[in-house]
């Protein structure tokens, strides 16, 4: 198990940074200037990560009914730190609020 949290955490890094990469791209070339999107700046950045890295997690065996919880707690604080690491300081208003 201790192979798979090793595994997951590194690929975990490059999913959410892969994500979040792509979100802030998408919101500087198709929404700049969108006050919705600022508003539910959320969406793109912590939930669709937190989606991804769930999937990734269950795809390397974790929550599974006969899998030890001790791991699964792990992942989700992996999880979890991954998410706070990626946000920006300032949240929706990394470049585009001035």
């Amino acid at each position: 198990m201790t192979e798979r949290l090793l595994g997951f955490t590194f690929l975990g890094v490059l999913v959410a940074y892969a994500v979040n990469l792509a979100a802030d791209e998408i919101h500087v070339r198709l929404f700049p200037a969108s006050l919705w999107f600022q508003s539910h700046w959320v969406i793109p950045f912590v939930i669709v990560p937190v989606a991804a890295l769930l999937v990734l997690a269950f795809s390397f065996g974790f929550f599974r009914p006969r899998g030890p919880r001790w791991a699964d707690g792990v992942a989700l604080l992996v999880i979890a730190l991954l998410i706070y690491c990626t946000l920006g300081a300032a949240y929706s208003c990394w470049h585009y609020c001035l």
